[in-house]
């Protein structure tokens, strides 16, 4: 270990992939209540660039 960051191991990866399908399916939620294909595709966009952002940022810690 340097610097203390260490190599993600397998039980961060799924804390990450979990955690990014969560964020995603909850911003895309509304578009999926209403049943609007549209709003449902770019809610889901939304949501997955903010949960792999938030995946990145727990990857380096």
């Amino acid at each position: 270990m340097q610097n203390g960051q260490h190599r993600p191991d397998s039980a961060d990866l799924v804390v990450a992939g979990c955690g990014w399908l969560l964020i995603v399916a909850v911003i895309s939620l509304p578009g999926l209540l209403l049943k609007d294909g549209p709003l449902t595709a770019y809610m889901a966009t939304v949501g997955g660039l903010i949960g792999f952002l938030w995946a990145r940022q727990r990857m380096h810690r």
